[in-house]
């Protein structure tokens, strides 16, 4: 069954200007099926204004629209924004713009600068098309709502805007009760005195609430006008993790765990680098998936294929610039690199948690389920968990980059002035470093994962606003704890036995600890307080024999 094409206005004439190649080409192929209209089609605003600076727009073709990014930019520092250029070389053209949720500051610019119509950037294709047959009409549309000034901006006087959040506070903890009470007086089987008791609550709670919000004070300057024409859609939840952890990966990336990281030998700039880079691509892996959607056998089956597919694109793209230059001559770095992914996957890769359930979430709006807490699609608390999955990813990933680096050229003098810290430039400091690393994977196989999954613990890496840290998630390992042997599984045996031995044995040590008392107090204690009793009556009777023979002795007085 084939959807009918959306009507549209006679000889309307489109442009489309997408950096983005699989937005781009769906949203070439969705104006063309369901518009009628085949647009003419850009990479960047460059391309667009060399366009129109050599051919001139269709007289038969009327009106003309522009849609585009909000962030699409011109090489003109006074209008840095394609559609500011725009609208002040081409009054009469049309502009569409759509938004992500990290640029909703523009809104209200786009506003004042006359743009017809502003989208949500993961907006449906259907209703972006509805939204270009009415703009081509002549009507306007602003779906998104620009920010909300800070408090500070509204109160600038701090006990003001003290006062504001209190009394604000206070108004939503009593909207929340008098939620409950409508509730609960809506029952049918409510009782006539617990009926009259709730409704005076209720005028109660109404009443301080009255008598709080005339105290609430005024903002100094009233909040931007607000242009709402259709609800604000959902945040597309990509997006939104990708802009939080690039914010959060602002930091130096410094190490504050409990564990050396192959990011430490890196310089400062290079460990931004290559997390951006490792960011960009999953951005890229997920946008794809969004494109063509898998299946869910699909994610489970495939999951090794795509983290090291990940990883090899991520490590093509920041090795790319110093492919022949590292080394010198014909030797190539990547390949030389790329030599170590079975060595990468088995150690790195293999052990990343959630992935499927992950992208599963992203793509379909799965719920996630962890530890027994389900975690619904958008909400802030599922938002931080996966904050914290999404950056042990990627820090994993970027470790996983770095490795083969010192695996196989660390002690190349380009490598070390291109890419390493002056800290690790010294032989000496170089090896202690790879020693550090090495004895802490074989003590992290052997003694410490077996532990953790014996434990029911997950050990993350997390990214904050001082650098790396550690991030303890409890998550059910049976499957893991069933698949141990050797070495490992011998650990958590003795660990077993020594749980299970632990009670009796505590209480052995309790009993003989309580018999030792016995003994020392009552019975040899009690033993050498007599000895001591006869000790003292002797030296007392010997005491009062001397005293009386001196007595004895002394001649009478005259």
């Amino acid at each position: 069954m084939t959807s009918t094409p959306t009507p549209s206005p006679p000889s309307v004439g489109l442009l489309l200007v997408e950096g983005e190649e699989v937005v781009r080409l769906g949203l070439t192929v969705g104006i063309r099926q369901q518009l009628g209209v085949e647009p003419l089609v850009f990479s960047d605003g460059n391309d667009l204004i060399t366009y129109l600076g050599t051919a001139p727009l269709e007289s038969d073709r009327q009106p003309w629209l522009l849609l585009c990014d909000a962030q699409t930019t011109v090489n003109d520092a006074a209008t840095p924004w394609l559609w500011q250029w725009i609208k002040r070389h081409y009054p009469n053209l049309r502009v569409i713009l759509t938004v992500r949720p990290a640029a909703l500051e523009l809104v209200q610019p786009a506003q004042q600068a006359g743009v017809e119509g502003i989208y949500p950037r993961q907006i449906a294709l259907s209703e972006l098309v509805a939204g270009v047959v009415a703009i081509a009409q002549g009507e306007i549309i602003h779906t998104l709502t620009p920010p909300e000034p800070p408090l500070k901006a509204l109160f600038p006087n701090p006990f003001n805007r003290w006062r504001y959040q209190l009394l604000q506070e206070g108004l939503m903890e009593m909207d929340t009760w008098l939620r409950a009470l409508d509730q609960h007086l809506g029952q049918a089987s409510l009782g006539s005195l617990e009926r009259l008791v709730c409704e005076g609550r209720h005028r109660e709670i109404r009443a301080a609430r009255w008598l709080v919000a005339r105290f609430l004070p005024q903002p100094s300057a009233p909040p931007p006008p607000v242009h709402l024409n259709l609800p604000q859609p959902t945040v597309e939840l990509r997006a939104t993790l990708v802009d939080r952890c690039l914010e959060r990966a602002k930091s130096d990336l410094l190490n504050f765990t409990s564990r050396p990281l192959e990011l430490d030998v890196l310089r400062v700039p290079q460990r931004r680098e290559l997390l951006y880079t490792v960011v960009q691509q999953w951005d890229a892996l997920v946008r794809t998936l969004q494109a063509t959607p898998p299946t869910q056998d699909f994610l489970q089956h495939r999951r090794d294929r795509l983290l090291r597919d990940l990883w090899e694109q991520s490590l093509r793209e920041f090795f790319s610039p110093y492919r022949y230059l590292a080394l010198g001559g014909d030797r190539d770095l990547i390949d030389t690199l790329l030599a170590d992914a079975d060595v990468v996957a088995d150690v790195f890769l293999t052990p990343l948690p959630l992935v499927p359930e992950f992208l599963a979430h992203l793509l379909w709006q799965h719920p996630l389920n962890i530890n027994q807490h389900t975690y619904r699609y958008g909400t802030p608390e599922t938002l931080d968990i996966l904050d914290v999955l999404l950056d042990h990813w990627l820090l994993t990933l970027a470790n996983a980059i770095v490795y083969p680096l010192l695996n196989r050229l660390c002690y190349s003098a380009p490598i070390q002035q291109t890419f390493f810290s002056a800290q690790y430039i010294s032989s000496r400091e170089m090896e202690r470093f790879r020693n550090a690393l090495s004895w802490h994977y074989r003590w992290q196989r052997w003694v410490k994962e077996p532990q953790n999954i014996f434990e029911s613990r997950l050990v993350l890496l997390r990214l904050s606003d001082r650098g790396i840290q550690e991030f303890t998630l409890t998550l059910p390992r049976q499957q893991e704890l069933l698949q141990l042997e050797g070495i490992p599984y011998a650990l958590t045996l003795a660990l077993e036995t020594r749980d299970a031995l632990a009670p009796p044995v505590r209480a052995v040590v309790a009993w003989v600890g309580k018999g030792v008392i016995y003994l020392l107090t009552q019975v040899i204690g009690r033993g050498l307080g007599l000895i001591g009793r006869g000790i003292l009556q002797g030296i007392g009777q010997s005491v009062s024999n001397s005293w009386s023979t001196s007595e004895t002795k002394k001649p009478p007085s005259a």
